[in-house]
């Protein structure tokens, strides 16, 4: 027989055939790998190993896309084009000048949400009278998968090429949907029609252009077609009523105003020529104004003058009254009459002297010098004080013209004050009068505009592209929904394969055990739902008995399952360096796992080899050894454990191989676990590892109970 490589190979790393299993086990703790790296094929092996979940996914939802696709309705879409653009500069001054509509942002938006008003929508439904058309709602329904194909694959409608934009339509006004005009019952009824064409219908604008796409899409290519020329037809109508009406209306309104202004004026005229002809003012008011206020004016200058003319006369005064030396007073020393004495008298010294030069003082031409100085000096001597008072004179003089002035200022201020008052008031009179006048004038201004303005009937809106009959279907997009559900379902399936891979802590290989646990995999022996498979191959009966896999070494040892435990013969007398091991134990993590079978077919498969091989039933508390091999269980490890000292008689010899002894558990007791843990339990061991060359225990599930 070929040899089997089903066994995983020892790792030089972790693993060495000159250690014993205890070492190796221990090598690395638990859940700790110095090379656990993950790799594409793990990621590929996760895909594979569930790949019918993932398939599954994929077809069920990939289904149900397919089927909801196909019996969805197909959408066609009818597109209208419409221009909206303000009107161009007119001879009227009032209007300005647009280039492009996209240029003023309040003027487009507000066209824009025009196109998504409510009303508007309701209007087409009346237009068309959709609340009574079947059609409107039932072309939604949704056929059949077979309904479906027969409406892709159908010949399209034959349809005009050039379809008219509802010319013999007749338009509902939008007056006739607003202001109260319907019922709340009839605006209730119309609310779904009204929110089917809102959610049907799409604005779009044309970037850089004055164009605007008006899309509608429906089940039915003429309602589609329809309803978006509908749309475009009764915006436009909207547009131009509103155009006129607010015309007319402004017409209207400056008519009134006009009047109104008109009998203000004549008031305010009448009102002027009463109050100037009251207050003695002319009309114009500034003739009047300028004139008592040039009076004002020059007496103020005067008075002005006047003081200071007093002040520097008086400044003069108090200094020559306070000045001890009177010719030091400027007026008297600069005065022509004092300037003329002195000139005089020096002018008759010089004579005097030049005559004493020759003559003595007794001549008589120096007594007649002598006589002229002295009546000179005894006239300059009196020249100050006629001075002084010539100054206190002049001095009285300007207080007096300073009173003078000051009451005829006073008076004069008091007239123009009260006639500035009056002319304020007449020129506020005034004022208005002329304000009334201009603002008439520019209400007459704007009422001719609008006269002219009212003979042009342009339509800021118009239709140059109508709808045609759409032909083909706009949506469903079938074959894109199948796509995307078929890539994401195949995302989920994966998805959902990694995430039940994660969640998944069990072990199904000897990958994981490496992987995971880091101890060695010894052999893989088939479960027990593949027994009758594994039987059958080997010619065995389709249905053994209950401990046939117990027992496959014997009942049939060319079986793939005897194979196995060959192999876990082969390892374990290779495990350890010198010498196989001697004492083997064989446990689980939870009951039903396996461990009696792999236990007794081990111990079978080492008796072959012609060793003393014996097994100990060590679970006390469901043993099940006796009944694979057939024996009584009213004696066996309890019994030592109790306190018999004779094992030989405890201990039984398999029939079909007298290599191979058995002890079975004895009576279930009540402290399992106690007897295990026991120096008897111990002191046992000793014993039977010098007689025998193998001792296998069947140990208790080492997750669920303390024994094991």
């Amino acid at each position: 027989m070929s040899q089997d490589n089903r066994l995983l190979p020892v790792s030089a790393l972790d693993r060495s055939i000159d250690r014993p299993l205890a070492d190796i086990a221990q090598a690395k703790p638990y859940g700790v790998s110095g090379a656990d790296t993950t790799t594409f094929r793990d990621y590929l092996s996760v895909v594979l190993k569930r790949k019918w979940l993932i398939l599954s996914l994929v077809l069920v939802i990939t289904s149900l896309v397919t089927i909801q696709s196909f019996r969805a309705p197909s959408i066609y879409e009818g597109e209208t084009t419409i221009r909206i653009e303000q009107k161009p500069m007119s001879v009227l001054q009032t209007k300005e000048i647009v280039i492009n509509a996209q240029s003023d942002p309040s003027f487009w938006g507000t066209q824009l949400k025009l196109l998504e008003n409510p009303a508007l929508a309701r209007q087409v439904v009346l237009t068309l009278d959709l609340q009574h058309n079947p059609a409107f709602f039932g072309g939604q329904s949704q056929g059949g998968v077979f309904a479906s194909l027969r409406r892709i694959f159908a010949k399209p409608k034959k349809a005009s090429e050039s379809p008219a934009v509802s010319s013999g339509l007749t338009v509902v006004g939008e007056s006739e949907v607003t202001n109260g005009s319907l019922t709340p019952e009839q605006l209730a009824e119309l609310e779904p029609y009204e929110d089917a064409i809102i959610a049907g219908e799409t604005i779009e604008p044309v970037p850089t252009t004055n164009l605007v796409k008006i899309k509608f899409m429906h089940s039915d290519p003429e309602l589609a077609q329809k309803i978006a020329n509908t749309l475009a037809e009764v915006f436009r109508n909207n547009n131009l009523e509103r155009s006129t009406a607010g015309s007319s209306k402004a017409e209207d309104q400056l008519a009134k105003e006009i009047a109104k202004l008109q009998t203000q004026i004549k008031h305010d005229q009448e009102a002027q020529f009463n109050y100037a002809k009251n207050h003695n003012l002319p009309l114009t008011a500034e003739a009047g104004g300028n004139l008592e206020a040039a009076r004002l004016a020059t007496l103020s200058g005067q008075l002005l003058q006047a003081e200071n003319d007093r002040k520097m006369i008086q400044a003069q005064l108090e200094a020559a009254r306070k000045e001890p030396d009177p010719f030091s007073v400027p007026d008297v020393n600069s005065s022509a009459r004092v300037e003329k004495l002195r000139d005089r008298i020096s002018a008759l010294k010089e004579k005097r002297d030049a005559l004493l030069i020759v003559y003595t003082p007794e001549w008589p031409e120096v007594k007649k010098i002598d006589a002229q100085l002295k009546g000179l000096e005894a006239e300059l001597a009196k020249a100050p004080p006629e001075i002084v008072t010539s100054i206190q004179r002049r001095y009285e003089a300007a207080v007096s013209r300073e009173n003078l002035l000051k009451r005829s200022y006073e008076q004069q201020k008091g007239t123009t004050t009260q006639q500035t008052r009056d002319q304020i008031d007449l020129m506020a009179i005034t004022q208005e009068l002329e304000t009334n006048k201009q603002y008439l004038n520019t209400l007459l201004q704007r009422e001719r505009e609008l006269t002219v303005a009212s003979g042009d009937r342009s339509n800021e809106v118009s239709i140059p592209t109508p709808s045609r009959l759409p032909k083909t279907p706009v949506g469903p997009q079938r074959l894109r929904n199948i796509f995307v559900a078929l890539l994401l379902s195949l995302g989920a399936g994966i998805g959902l394969a990694f995430l039940l891979d994660f969640l998944d802590d069990t072990l199904k290989s000897v990958d994981d055990v490496d992987r995971y646990l880091h101890l060695p995999a010894l052999a893989l022996i088939p479960s027990n739902r593949d027994r009758g498979r594994l039987i059958g191959i080997s010619g065995g009966p389709p249905s053994a008995p209950s401990d046939t896999t117990a027992l496959a070494m014997i009942t049939d040892v060319r079986s793939p399952i005897a194979e196995a435990y060959r192999h876990l013969r082969t390892s374990l007398l290779l495990s350890s360096a010198g010498q196989p091991p001697k004492t083997i134990l064989v446990t689980s993590s939870q009951p039903s796992e396996g461990k009696t079978t792999t236990a007794i077919n081990t111990a079978f498969m080492l008796a072959q080899t012609g060793a003393e091989v014996l097994i100990i039933d060590c679970d006390l508390r469901r043993p099940r050894l006796h009944a694979h091999f057939g024996a009584p269980n009213s004696k066996g490890l309890t019994n030592w454990l109790s306190g018999e000292t004779d094992i030989d008689a405890l201990m039984q010899t398999y029939k079909q191989h007298a290599n191979l002894k058995f002890l079975t558990s004895g009576p279930v007791p009540p402290n399992p676990a106690e007897l295990l843990g026991s120096d008897e339990m111990r002191k046992l061991l000793g014993i039977l590892s010098e007689r025998f060359t193998h001792i296998v225990i069947d140990s208790p599930p080492a997750i669920s109970f303390t024994d094991a």
